[in-house]
């Protein structure tokens, strides 16, 4: 993931032009052990759960972090937690998605609302892999004058 370069767009499609050869044969080196990746600076950065694999990710040019969850595990908590919100979230769930630099799947939640209790279960069942943050509330953006 590369994040936003506001007024310059081409170098962030450059920079993830270098980023992403190095991820992808990452992936595919450290297969089940591969954790994602992200930019870290200019640098890649390429995450495991296989302390002996970083030598892998090093050779690539990557500097390397160990996690305690594959990019495999966390995709699997976020279909998790998308099977138990459903189609139509309850109001205090903001937002989720798998937050690689985080090693965890992102839940947000509104501070004064109540969390469902299947996704507190869920929570407490991924072992870190799914982490609460409260979040402010989403508002709608209207056009001046509307």
């Amino acid at each position: 993931m590369v994040a936003g370069y506001p007024g310059n767009p081409a170098a962030g499609r450059d920079r993830l032009a270098v980023v992403h050869p190095v991820l992808a044969s990452a992936q595919r080196r450290l297969g089940s052990s591969y954790g994602g990746g992200y930019l870290s600076g200019e640098h890649p950065v390429v995450l495991t759960t296989d302390p002996a694999a970083t030598a892998v990710a090093q050779e690539l040019g990557a500097q390397v972090r160990v996690v305690a969850h594959s990019l495999a595990q966390l995709e699997t908590w976020q279909q998790r937690v998308s099977a138990e919100l459903g189609t139509h979230p309850p109001a205090s769930v903001t937002r989720w998605g798998v937050d690689v630099r985080r090693n965890a799947v992102v839940v947000g939640v509104l501070p004064d609302q109540p969390v469902p209790g299947p996704l507190r279960q869920v929570v407490a069942e991924a072992d870190g892999a799914v982490v609460l943050e409260p979040t402010e509330p989403i508002v709608p953006l209207t056009a001046p004058g509307g």
